[in-house]
């Protein structure tokens, strides 16, 4: 299989006052054809700056300072010929990286026996090729000084020289067409079969075509890839003009103004880039296209915006997709969506993709390959089922361990930090960390080793065959969680948090008419004393204002809170405030919760000064803390931007243990860390709570560390709970349907594991100012109920459903619907056999035929929408098909296995 993309001992560095900060330190990469390959490792290996220097993006102070990126593209290799005179190299672009390979060595110090007779065997090589710079010669003067013991240091130094001089290009192309261009054929006017272009040699003009047309890339964050003054139409657009339509133009200030300014009378050819931004958006998923197009990205949800960024970057068929942790900051249910979302695009559109995240359950279910980064360098790299099934570098293994899985009563986190990136240890980066290090592994280069069966391409940088792994994870015992749970501590019945809108000062002053955002709707919920309940739902369901009204950080509109027999809500402002040192708080993210002008000590000792605690050896109490998180007595005066992210958390549980609280509201500790650093705050919240009697409400979107650390789950969806069981319970046996679509879109650590049956949710999350009426689920339920006289199938039936939402929201735009399913499919006049006389329609909202009365009521509400009567349309769509599901809203009856389901109604 041919190789598209290629890293050759690629080295990228930041320049620092301390020094150079070797952020990729030479690493060998391929992406072949059709592939996907996946990059993981711990934050702070060089993923992203992986990425980056692919795409030649690398900012000051960062630089690329040695090996190549190639891309092969016959099409493009030929363009830049015909537009760059200096574009060709007359070698074959093997020999280049071969010589380029040797070179690297020798100016590491490495000096191999048989490197002379390798050289002169490429020298060799060179014969029939034009040399026109006597490459050749170079070879086998290197090759005889490197037999007369010279410096390797110095001959690699002269060998790279030599090598710069002779691929003074960037474009290679096959033997045939170097062939012709030896008979005297001007480059620009060969036809190329095979083409190459080096990324890092090329002038940045010429970068600029690769970017976006044959490489795309989805950023991390959409909310800041996107920018907020152009609508999404035009983001993909400019994408599109720029390398589709002919629209590159100088780089300057005026022209960029040019381009964000509306032109009178529009743009060249703008019809047609339009159209192509219509079928884009359609391809990825947004409703509506034609109508959103002029929209901006705080109009779209975030797995819509995560939709837009995959659109642009695949708006020019690239041949090659890079993916930064694309689905990091989304919920599991769209990370689902984005996911199968690249795989579909992927299989129509036949590219490559880079996929680069530290989730190894989302490698294990879309990887071919997947190459394992560490502190700069690839340790292992192999097939997916083998790398998950025989991981043969002790990083991949303790990485693998450190996963929350059912099975674990304890995880076992990677001990250590990543090392210092300027001054990296010498062998094995990561023997400080690994438990099988030896003193060979300190010293000199570590080469790769094969691995497995030997018609597997599976490699692991470690100098051993194989380690005992019956020796690592038995050190701690597991928590005693679930043994001794006790009485309510904490009750929580009918309470609710709205948000009043307000627009300005006189809706300050006087109020306002616009409706509450119903954050928390009447929610019932005990947490027991000693046990951990988890409180899991989809961004926006409201889980954190929940934790926050419950402690009475932000108040609850109405209800009551009970905590250890005392209603909270009746209490004074002091009152509240002495109760505080039994309720505390751990944040989401630790590098805003944190003080950035107070040390670790003084944020810990801050609750202490507070509440007049521990007056006379505080300093002494807050060290008794840090010890009890984990935490060196030495960074006690350290800053938080100081710390790593796991250090920061510890010092927010300090923080909130420093006053000694019965209860604790964690408000997803671990969602921003790392794997194995998510392993140590995981073990620690069980050790503490073991320790000091603790009963925690764990607040989180990943199920997998739910399942792992609660006694009991609670499900949130829109301000209500829908299901709450024992875990295993609700794991293994779940009723409502939102948990069911939220456990199955958990990724599998297990490339062997069964998707199959997965529940793709369609559609987001309803606004909380006008929540649905009956059961707010209702609108994205796959098992929303049909009335019982009705001949649907549920598939169908839930189609009807998402019509009947888009025309009672009056989303519904019928010349931008019949301009998308023509630009779709421009003759199909019977694409849909019943289709009749509304067949765009029907195909448009239908993915099969209805039949009977279904048809005939939905074809009636077509002819009311057509004759723009949308009152009887909903009339005629309400009286066919209306549901028990949105007539009554279902509640939680006092079972110890409650779901808000009309499924489960006696």
């Amino acid at each position: 299989m041919t190789d598209l993309l290629s890293l050759s001992t690629l080295r990228t560095q930041f320049r620092t006052e301390r020094g150079a900060v070797k952020a990729v330190d030479g690493i060998d990469l391929t992406v072949p054809e059709g592939e996907t390959i996946g990059l993981v490792g711990e934050s702070g290996s060089g993923k992203s700056v992986t990425a980056l220097s692919a795409m030649d993006l690398v900012d000051e102070p960062g630089e690329v300072v040695g090996g190549r990126v190639t891309l092969a593209d016959a099409a493009l290799a030929a363009s830049l010929l015909d537009e760059f005179d200096d574009a060709y190299v007359p070698y074959p672009s093997e020999l280049i990286d071969a010589v380029a390979a040797v070179a690297s060595d020798l100016r590491a110090g490495r000096r191999v026996a048989d490197t002379p007779t390798e050289l002169r065997g490429i020298a060799a090589d060179l014969a029939g090729e034009a040399d026109p710079a006597d490459l050749a010669g170079d070879l086998r003067t290197t090759a005889d000084r490197l037999a007369n013991r010279t410096d390797p240091t110095d001959a690699g130094e002269d060998l790279a020289a030599a090598l710069a001089d002779a691929a003074d290009g960037f474009v290679y192309v096959d033997a045939a067409a170097r062939g012709r261009i030896r008979d005297g054929v001007d480059p620009s006017d060969v036809d190329v079969d095979e083409g190459i272009v080096d990324v890092t040699a090329a002038p940045e003009a010429a970068v600029r075509r690769v970017r976006g047309g044959a490489m795309g890339m989805i950023f991390q964050d959409p909310m800041t890839s996107l920018n907020p003054a152009i609508t999404i139409g035009e983001q993909i657009a400019e994408s599109l003009r720029l390398h589709r339509y002919g629209g590159r133009k100088t780089d300057s200030w005026l022209n960029g103004i040019r381009e964000i300014l509306p032109k009178a009378g529009g743009r060249d050819g703008d019809t047609e880039v339009m159209d192509e931004v219509v079928r884009m958006l359609q391809a990825v998923g947004i409703p509506e296209a034609k109508q959103r197009v002029n929209d901006y990205p705080h109009e779209f949800s975030g797995g819509m915006r995560q939709r837009v960024l995959v659109a642009i970057a695949l708006a020019c068929r690239p041949s090659l997709l890079i993916a930064d942790e694309p689905t990091t900051a989304l919920d599991v249910t769209i990370q689902a969506q984005i996911l199968d979302l690249i795989d579909d695009l992927q299989t129509e559109f036949g590219m490559s993709v880079l996929l680069i995240t530290h989730d190894l359950g989302v490698i294990a279910e879309t990887c071919d390959r997947v190459a394992v980064m560490y502190a700069g360098e690839i340790v292992e790299e192999g097939p997916v089922e083998e790398i998950f099934a025989n991981p043969s570098h002790p990083y991949t293994y303790t990485l693998l361990e450190s996963i929350p899985t059912e099975d674990k009563d304890r995880l076992t986190p990677i001990g250590g930090n990543v090392p210092d990136l300027i001054d990296m240890p010498d062998g094995c980066h990561f023997a400080p960390r690994c438990p099988w290090a030896e003193d060979r592994c300190r010293e000199g280069e570590i080469p790769f080793l094969q691995h497995g069966p030997a018609d597997v391409e599976h490699r692991s940088k470690c100098v051993h065959d194989e380690f005992d792994r019956s020796v690592y994870g038995g050190d701690g015992v597991a928590a005693e969680t679930g043994s001794d749970v006790g009485d309510p501590l904490v009750e929580v019945r009918e309470m609710r948090k709205y948000y009043q809108q307000e627009s300005g000062t006189l809706d300050r002053v006087f109020g306002t008419r616009d409706p509450s955002v119903k954050a928390v709707d009447g929610i019932d919920l005990d947490v027991r004393e000693r046990e951990t309940l988890g409180l899991v739902g989809e961004s926006g369901c409201g889980k954190s204002t929940a934790g926050r009204a419950i402690l009475h950080l932000d108040p609850p509109t109405d209800g009551t809170v009970v905590f250890a027999g005392e209603e909270l809500g009746s209490l004074s402002k002091s009152e509240l405030r002495k109760r505080r040192k039994d309720m505390q708080m751990v944040f989401q993210d630790p590098m805003s919760s944190l003080d950035p002008r107070m040390t670790a000590g003084q944020t810990i000792m801050e609750p202490l000064k507070i509440h007049d605690l521990a007056e006379g050896r505080r300093r002494e109490r807050v060290f008794e803390l840090m010890e009890a998180v984990g935490l060196e007595p030495g960074q006690f005066g350290r800053y938080p931007h100081e710390l790593s992210g796991g250090q920061r958390q510890r010092v927010g549980i300090a923080r909130a243990l420093a006053v000694d609280p019965d209860f604790i509201v964690a408000d997803e500790p671990v969602s921003a860390l790392d794997v194995s650093v998510q392993a140590q705050i995981i073990n620690l919240l069980e050790d503490l709570q073991e320790e000091f009697g603790l009963t925690f409400l764990f607040i989180a979107h990943d199920l997998s560390v739910v399942r792992h650390i609660s006694d009991r789950v609670a499900v949130m969806y829109l301000g209500e709970i829908v299901e709450v069981a024992e875990t295993d319970t609700l794991f293994e046996s779940p009723k409502h349907p939102y948990t069911r679509a939220l456990l199955s879109a958990i990724p599998e650590p297990d490339p062997l594991a069964d998707t199959g049956d997965r529940t793709i949710l369609r559609g987001d999350v309803p606004s909380p100012i006008d929540p649905p009426s009956g059961c707010r689920f209702r609108t994205r339920c796959p098992s929303v109920i049909p009335p019982a006289d009705l001949d649907v199938d549920q598939e169908r039936y839930r189609e009807v459903m998402f019509y009947r939402q888009r025309l009672e929201s009056d989303d519904i735009d019928l010349d931008a619907i019949e301009s998308e399913v023509r630009i779709e499919d421009e003759s199909a006049t019977s694409a849909v056999a019943d289709g009749g006389e509304h067949r765009i329609l029907f195909e448009y909202f239908f993915d099969g035929p209805l039949s009977g009365e279904a048809r005939a009521a939905v074809a009636e509400s077509f002819e009311h929408l057509k004759n723009d009567r949308r009152g009887k349309a909903e009339a005629v769509l309400r009286d066919a098909f209306e549901s028990v599901c949105e007539r009554r809203n279902p509640t939680l009856d006092g079972s110890d296995h409650p779901a808000a389901c009309h499924l489960h109604d006696d």
